[in-house]
């Protein structure tokens, strides 16, 4: 299990991710559980509505009166007490101002409310120091104010409850367990992991019979029953206390008195608790501790939910932007590279030689060379890079890039033909032509022809060659410089998602710590106490009982 420093810290930093305005009380009850988490002493609680008897029970435990019960309206704020060698009050005032008194007769002016039922705004703390032996062993009495009567009053208590390791919460026998009271039960107590709960029945003894004591203490612990207070085994979470007339005879020391009203039991138990509770109070204080934790949790699981779905929204829409960019980009690569390759395929030579050494021939033959260049060779070569800068301006246009410059068309020169040397006929070509019609000079006519068409395919061939070695080169050139273009740039996410995935991982993370303190803090809280542990806690109550007897 962490440390109670790392768990304090932990939630606390948890906060930081809650609106304050939507999770103030929840904010406020972390910070005072983180307060309770670390704090020494073992502090017992007195709860009640007003007029229950909080105080008078305060003064018969303690055998001195020392809390104001004189009055209809008594404890306004919280008063804790504490051991001291000597009975001192102390009141700090918001000023910074000290009050010190060697009684408690100060109380009534700083502690209770006034006669409009409004206590003073200018006190900060009210602190009384006794001699108690239960004090003495480390233990805070706090006197709340008493609940039901203003949303202020209440609102105090509440808070209040969250730093305390016992709560006993007193009942009036005339009127117990009302509804009111079971709903602060449960929603001061139970929801918020407050189990060291201790219920006193006072007042019985102005029940007119034993039977109706009997029934309303039978009706009362039926209730008490559900509710699993975390105390020693053995140890009851009912006792019914006469307040007042336990008072009275510990002022008389009238020891038969005390015992009839409930008073030296009661004791017994406190010190009891006091003494198992203290070993444990770790133990005792993780289930307020795990119930601020859950709810922390929910908190943040409930603003995870929208944060998430936005985050995953925006994702999904990049990752189909992705998706399809690519599948474009795929497709114009490919049909680029369709346009590349039938064109380096038409100006292979091979190819461009089957198809126009003739016509080239022939154009030169005819003086028609550069309007054959022009109407067929160019719109040719023109017709497929059409083709292949169609896909790379496409391509730009839709991943905007810069339109490149174009592929040009480089034609050599047009080609000089060497014509063969016409050859004349010998003497003797001459005269047997005179008798064979002219034979000789026809076939020197058609070996010239032969050798000029010869001549005339030759450089076709040769321009051609050129023409395909300059055309593959600045093919190449431009192939490279153009495949980049053809290339989808995945987008940057917005810094708005970017800090909203942060925040969310953030989240998470937290919510993942609070789990395991969660889980942690369940394992350590199986706290069962061993058969002996019983008979200990059974033997020490009976001591206790026998010292509160002799203390008398």
């Amino acid at each position: 299990m962490k440390s109670l420093i790392s768990i304090s810290k932990f939630l606390k930093d948890a906060c930081n991710f809650l609106d304050y305005k939507e999770h103030q009380q929840l904010v406020k009850d972390v910070q005072l559980v983180c307060q309770q988490l670390v704090y020494p002493n073992l502090r017992i609680a007195v709860l009640a509505p007003f007029n229950f008897g909080k105080s008078t029970l305060i003064n018969a435990l303690l055998g001195k009166e020392i809390m104001p019960v004189k009055m209809v309206r008594t404890t306004g704020t919280v008063i804790i007490i504490k051991y001291g060698k000597t009975l001192t009050t102390t009141i700090v005032l918001k000023s910074g101002e000290v009050i010190k008194s060697s009684d408690t007769e100060i109380l009534k002016e700083f502690a209770v409310l006034n006669l409009k039922g409004q206590r003073r705004e200018d006190v900060l703390s009210v602190e009384v120091f006794y001699p108690h032996p239960l004090l003495k062993s480390g233990v805070e009495l706090l006197d709340l104010p008493g609940t039901n009567d203003r949303e202020e009053q209440d609102t105090l208590v509440r808070d209040q409850l969250l730093q305390v390791d016992l709560v006993i919460q007193i009942l009036n026998a005339k009127q117990p367990f009302t509804l009111g009271e079971q709903e602060t039960l449960r929603q001061w107590l139970v929801d918020r992991g407050i189990k060291t709960v201790v219920f006193v029945l006072n007042w019985m003894n102005q029940l007119e019979t034993e039977d109706d004591r009997r029934e309303v203490y039978n009706e009362v612990r039926s209730i008490t029953d559900a509710f699993k207070s975390d105390l020693p085994k053995s140890i009851k979470n009912l006792y019914r206390v006469d307040a007042r007339p336990a008072f009275e005879a510990k002022q008389k020391r009238k020891i038969l008195s005390v015992c009839k009203s409930g008073m030296t039991k009661f004791e017994a138990t406190l010190y009891t608790i006091v003494l198992f509770q203290k070993q444990r109070i770790y133990i005792t204080r993780l289930p307020r501790v795990l119930a601020i934790v859950t709810q922390v949790k929910q908190a943040l699981q409930a603003k995870i939910q929208p944060i998430a779905v936005e985050v995953k929204t925006a994702e999904d829409r990049r990752n189909l932007e992705i998706e399809r960019g690519k599948q474009r980009e795929k497709l114009l690569r490919e049909e680029f590279k369709g346009g590349v390759e039938a064109l380096r395929n038409w100006l292979s030579l091979q190819t461009l030689a089957r198809s126009y050494q003739s016509a080239a021939a022939q154009a030169l033959e005819n003086y028609q060379f550069s309007n054959w260049q022009n109407n067929e060779l160019k719109l040719k070569v023109t017709s497929y890079i059409n083709i292949i800068e169609k896909w790379v301006n496409q391509a730009c246009n839709d991943f905007h890039k810069s339109q490149p410059s174009r592929l040009c068309i480089s034609f050599p020169s047009q080609p000089n033909v060497s014509l063969p040397q016409r050859q004349d006929r010998n003497f003797g070509q001459w005269v047997g032509d005179i008798f064979n019609g002219g034979a000789n000079l026809k076939k020197l006519d058609e070996e010239y022809e032969t050798k000029k068409w010869q001549a005339y395919k030759n450089a076709a061939y040769n321009y051609l060659s050129n023409f395909s070695m300059n055309m593959l080169e600045l093919l190449s050139q431009y192939e490279d410089r153009v495949k980049p273009l053809i290339s989808f740039t995945i987008p940057s996410e917005s810094s708005s998602i970017i800090n909203k995935r942060n925040y969310l991982q953030s989240l998470n993370t937290s919510v993942q710590e609070l789990q395991k303190i969660e889980m942690e803090g369940i394992k350590i809280y199986k706290y069962k106490f061993s058969y002996l542990l019983k008979i200990k806690v059974f033997l020490t109550f009976w001591k206790n009982w026998l010292l509160r007897i002799c203390s008398i």
